[in-house]
């Protein structure tokens, strides 16, 4: 039992990982299958939206074995990390919108044609409903179901930082996740039909951004759940999926100015990407304030 539990702290983040993994791919693959046809049993419509769950479970069964309950309770407390400044608020809820109109007039300025704001990704996921209505309700729901967060950044992160400089972890995490796409990427309708590589490309440039974001507001969960819900909201209710004929074009001129964004980060903060020091966790991990950057 001794052994095992020395294996588990040694292999801390591949073995939470693997959970990750165990605890959502069965979904995600399941829904891949559906998609194609290919199963007998269709999957409740409801499991695909509630899978980030997975990643909840996987992060408090660790926790808990690894550090107990006092553990669990300072990696949810995390999500209590609310007082971060009005700066770090304008950049989670504002930063991906204005990104991504600035690939689409990009995109316009080099002559590519003028994506119909009037049908973006969004019609094919809540139909007729106004758009002025769906948005709130897509954003709300993205962050009331997005576990995802809780074991990129709250059990992974700190755990890489302690061993590796802040941009290594993000450079690992953002491997890690883009991976954790693929059975998503697989799903027919899912808007991820680019080249899987874009996608990865994406996948760490944002996982870069969202490291600053958590190191710098002092290991906010609250804060990244936020970021990941407007990121996901802009780029299905702007005209950046299938928003334009040339929509690959268009998502690779986004994508370029992810990775922009993310090169000007580490310019910005260098490897640390706003983490105090190597081996110490974010300092307001386990507090209900932090101060911004």
């Amino acid at each position: 039992m001794l052994r095992h539990s020395e294996w588990l702290h040694r292999h801390a983040v591949s073995a939470g990982f693997v959970l990750m993994f165990a605890f959502t791919w069965p979904i995600d693959l399941w829904a891949a299958a559906d998609s194609h046809g290919w199963t007998s049993v269709r999957i409740w419509p409801i499991l695909p939206l509630l899978v980030g769950y997975g990643f909840v479970a996987a992060s408090l069964v660790m926790t808990g074995i690894l550090d107990g309950r006092a553990g669990i309770g300072r990696l949810l407390r995390q999500f209590l990390v609310w007082r971060i400044g009005l700066l770090w608020y304008a950049v989670v809820l504002l930063a991906a919108p204005v990104v991504d109109l600035a690939a689409i007039a990009a995109h316009v300025l080099l002559g590519g044609a003028v994506p119909d704001f009037t049908q973006p990704f969004a019609r094919q996921v809540v139909g007729p409903l106004d758009l002025g209505i769906a948005l709130p309700l897509f954003f709300v729901m993205g962050v009331l179901s997005n576990g995802e967060e809780i074991g990129w950044r709250g059990y992974a992160t700190p755990r890489l930082q302690a061993g590796h400089s802040a941009l290594t972890a993000a450079l690992v995490v953002g491997m890690i996740w883009a991976l954790w796409h693929i059975p998503k990427a697989l799903t027919a309708g899912s808007g991820q039909d680019y080249p899987f590589w874009l996608f990865v490309l994406d996948t760490v440039a944002k996982a870069i951004v969202f490291a600053w974001v958590y190191n710098g507001t002092g290991g906010s969960l609250w804060a990244v759940t936020l970021l990941h819900a407007s990121v996901n909201t802009s780029v299905v209710f702007l005209p950046i999926l299938r928003g334009a004929p040339d929509a690959v074009r268009l998502i690779a001129i986004s994508i370029g100015l992810h990775c922009l964004v993310a090169i000007a980060v580490v310019l910005a903060t260098g490897t640390a990407l706003g983490a105090r020091s190597r081996g110490t966790p974010p300092a307001a991990v386990g507090s209900p304030s932090a101060t911004p950057a």
